[in-house]
């Protein structure tokens, strides 16, 4: 089972290899470029850090190298207590082991501990699997749709969910716990 960590800014070459191994596997998914990122020095690196959290799943302990990333930040302008989550990534080699999922629920679980009520992101369009993934724990479509960050053409979908789900996922294995009948 992979193990979840929290990243500081000290461990910026861990987000910058994983982050470039993302933006090369996978470009379609992502509004930022391998060769931009890749032109990133050590302090802009230790800025994301500072400015965003960022979470990193190790599958054979921590001095393997990471096997996928997700940050937490919040949105600008946030709508109140609602916290914004960005660049969820699988190695391939490790996709359809529960990774993802345990990504979204660690990053989900550490900003309801900061006080969000609620996640948000978005989608690309045609992100089919990215759509199935996040509808299959909890995130519904909020109806806003924009251009992509940089795109004139690439459309994106926004994705919510509540911490309440959340929170059940974490006690009772994704269900809402049961009403009592009165």
């Amino acid at each position: 089972m992979a193990a979840i960590r929290d990243i500081t800014e000290d461990d910026w070459r861990l987000l910058r290899a994983i982050r470039l191994r993302a933006l090369r596997d996978a470009p379609h998914a992502f509004t930022s470029d391998y060769g931009y990122e890749a032109g990133h020095d050590e302090r802009r690196w230790r800025e994301l850090l500072r400015s965003n959290l960022w979470l990193l799943a190790f599958e054979d302990g921590m001095a393997a190298p990471p096997v996928g990333v997700i940050a937490a930040t919040q949105q600008t302008p946030p709508p109140e207590g609602e916290a914004f989550l960005s660049s969820l990534w699988v190695d391939p080699t490790h996709r359809r082991r529960g990774i993802a999922r345990r990504l979204l629920q660690a990053a989900a679980d550490r900003v309801a501990a900061r006080g969000a009520e609620a996640v948000s992101l978005w989608v690309l369009d045609g992100n089919e699997a990215a759509h199935r993934l996040y509808a299959a724990v909890g995130f519904v479509h909020t109806g806003e749709r924009q251009l992509a960050p940089g795109s004139s053409t690439l459309h994106e979908r926004r994705m919510r969910r509540s911490m309440r789900l959340a929170q059940w996922a974490g006690r009772s294995g994704g269900q809402a716990p049961r009403r009592a009948c009165v």
